[in-house]
């Protein structure tokens, strides 16, 4: 059995059949404008699409509204808690002047409680993303985003008021906050979920090009949250919590309005295409399809039973296809890498004076990055292949673009983090974060790859098991970007921002291996 490949041959929204434009005249073209725009709506994956994109704005500027705050409140809770209770300098609510706050030992605490947050964040995704999994596959998608939108509340909620109480309690258990996010399984089951509900709602022919819009939500956010948030914290320090305490309630009434993506069913549009088949001939994508490399976990007339041992079958299926081996393994490492830019904004404030305001505008510049890639660069790219495919079919193919993407983007993820490392003044800051931010066409690349030899309803198999992997890199990337960090710091003296180096050198690593994949034909 053969899996169908898709082309880019029709719009985005699809609405009714067009007539040649010499028998339209003004009224007729402007009846059919609406009567298309009322077809598009009427189609029942439109209203789930929308609400998933609007639903990832909010989780997202929930996240990035309070990324710096955060920070800044774990450092003066530190800072609070050691002059209060070692130095003896001050006591209960007094002000604290910035500059008291980057000694070695509040500096190493602060790094200490934010590596170790981004370890123990991940354990409740690690051990429960298939459990979640299960979840949607037997009672929605919807359930599972609600559950996670209680668990950030209360997680949020307990940070706010272990850093109210001012040093009074040991620091570090806000560490204890990680134990909400076992409700609902934190960000990377809900990442999860927002990609299954694309791919069920999204026809294969765009499926792609909904998952990279929705991978620049996140980057579009990052252009509009860093700055409210630098604004917020100029004017109290507990306003940018206060929106994203708004911001997550809001996602409760988004998810309720949503349809249930996994009850849809969709019409395949290229079905009757014989174009499909012809072009399909021509090449083999570069991931070769599941039938093709092993046999069906399941009989074809038996019904397929929820329980943990389908879930690890599948699994084990998934792990046996050669080239999902190669996706499987950047879902595991990059997030190792990526985690160095959390420490981005504590090395600018220790090392180059910034005041942690004002870091927020190194996320403006990352985002700026990251949005002309996703946004302008890896769609008109995309366009330009599939269209010379159209007339080519030695052109090439969908998967040969998402590896090609995946090297460059290593190779600049490289360059980035090299500089950041290097980085002797602040405008050197804000290019390595600007060249990271070009790279950050790695995670909707490896989902396309990943997605092109699985059917439909493997599709909350695969990214359960990629937000399982990727829980496992934050969970072992955190402690140990914690303990580079903290490097060459001493009195008067700041990190040496060893552990840029180490992401520099991973991403290496990974370019190595990416060079090794190669396009199989038939």
């Amino acid at each position: 059995m053969s899996v169908a490949r898709h082309e880019e041959r029709e719009p985005l929204l699809r609405g009714h059949d067009t007539e040649p434009a010499a028998s339209q005249h003004p009224q007729s073209t402007w009846s059919r404008s609406i009567k298309g725009l009322r077809d598009t709506w009427a189609n029942p994956s439109t209203p789930v699409l929308l609400c998933t994109c609007l639903l990832q704005f909010l989780i997202s500027f929930a996240k990035h509204v309070v990324e710096v705050p955060i920070i800044r409140l774990f450092e003066l809770a530190a800072c609070h808690r050691y002059y209060t209770h070692h130095a003896g300098v001050i006591g209960h609510g007094q002000r604290i002047e910035n500059q008291l706050c980057k000694v070695p030992a509040v500096q190493n605490e602060l790094s200490t409680l934010t590596g170790w947050k981004f370890g123990f964040d991940a354990i409740p995704g690690l051990l429960l993303a298939i459990y979640y999994g299960s979840i949607a596959r037997k009672y929605g998608r919807k359930p599972v985003l609600l559950l996670f939108s209680t668990g950030m509340l209360l997680s949020l909620g307990w940070i706010v008021l272990i850093c109210w109480l001012d040093g009074r309690v040991p620091v570090r258990l806000i560490w204890l906050s990680s134990l909400f996010i076992v409700i609902g399984g934190g960000q990377r089951v809900a990442k999860a979920m927002l990609f299954t509900i694309v791919s069920d709602a999204a026809d294969a022919s765009h499926r792609t090009r909904y998952m990279s819009f929705l991978s620049s939500i996140p980057h579009i956010t990052t252009l509009i949250a860093p700055p409210l948030s630098a604004i917020f914290m100029r004017i109290s320090i507990w306003l940018p919590f206060e929106a994203a305490i708004g911001a997550l309630i809001l996602t409760y009434l988004l998810i309720l309005a949503m349809p249930e993506s996994s009850k849809l069913e969709l019409p395949d549009p290229d079905a009757n295409d014989p174009a499909t088949d012809d072009e399909d001939e021509a090449q083999r994508p570069l991931l070769p399809s599941t039938s093709d490399l092993a046999p069906e976990i399941y009989p074809p007339d038996e019904p397929r039973k929820e329980s943990s041992s389908n879930w690890y079958a599948e699994i084990h299926h998934l792990l046996s296809i050669p080239g999902l081996r190669f996706c499987f393994v950047v879902f595991l490492v990059s997030p190792i890498a990526l985690i160095a830019k959390a420490f981005v904004y504590q090395h600018a404030s220790e090392s180059f004076g910034w005041d942690m305001p004002d870091t927020t505008w190194l996320r403006v510049s990352q985002a700026v990055g990251a949005s002309i890639v996703t946004l302008f660069l890896l769609p008109v790219l995309n366009s330009v292949i599939l269209h010379r495919r159209h007339h080519d079919k030695r052109g090439l193919q969908a998967q040969r673009l998402d590896l090609a993407v995946l090297r460059g983007s290593f190779l600049i993820a490289a360059v980035g983090f090299a500089i950041l490392w290097q980085a002797k003044a602040s405008w050197m800051l804000i290019l390595a974060l600007f060249i990271c931010g070009l790279s950050e066409a790695i995670q909707p690349a490896n989902q396309g790859l990943a997605t092109a030899p699985i059917t439909k309803d493997l599709n909350a198999r695969l990214f359960t098991t990629a937000a399982v992997l990727e829980t496992v890199g934050k969970l072992a990337g955190g402690p140990v970007q914690s303990a580079l960090f903290s490097i060459g710091r001493r009195e008067g003296h700041g990190s040496l921002g060893i552990n840029f180096l180490a992401s520099s050198v991973i991403f290496v690593g990974l370019l190595v291996l990416a060079l090794v994949v190669r396009v199989k034909k038939r």
